[in-house]
């Protein structure tokens, strides 16, 4: 079954805002082995400007993969994501995350196409702080059968 097309275009939103710790930021900075201080320690985030740490910019990932993942996933997209394989992603950041932030987000799917004997799949998300903010845009391609 080939992805609809229809989905192009509709948005999906996340069922309820993300609230980044200081423990998720940690955790993050930990397992991509970024040392900067400003991801662990409030002093050093604040001698920088900021209220709390920050979190390094491809955290973002991690909070709007859980809205692609939502649409990737809905049995009326009919994408196959057992056989899906990640093929690139681009994050653009308008400001960092600061611990304490209440992160919503959008995503869409821009583009469908048929590429090499695959299903190529552009999704945006665009991440929002609770005073709806520009966080970050993450464009995600992904390929499928």
């Amino acid at each position: 079954m080939a992805p609809d097309a229809a989905y192009i275009g509709r948005p999906f939103h996340s069922a309820e805002p993300y609230l980044a710790t200081r423990t998720d930021i940690r955790a993050f900075a930990e397992a991509v082995c970024d040392p900067n201080p400003v991801y662990r320690d409030p002093a050093a985030a604040r001698a920088l400007g900021y209220a709390d740490i920050i979190a390094p910019p491809t955290f973002v990932v991690t909070v709007a993969g859980m809205v692609t993942r939502t649409l990737l996933e809905d049995p009326g997209f009919g994408f196959e994501t057992t056989q899906a394989i990640h093929h690139s992603q681009r994050v653009i950041p308008r400001r960092p995350i600061v611990a304490g932030d209440q992160l919503s987000t959008t995503s869409v799917l821009e583009r469908l196409e048929r590429v090499g004997g695959y299903h190529r799949l552009t999704l945006r998300s665009e991440v929002r702080d609770e005073e709806g903010g520009d966080v970050c845009t993450v464009v995600t391609v992904v390929l499928g059968p």
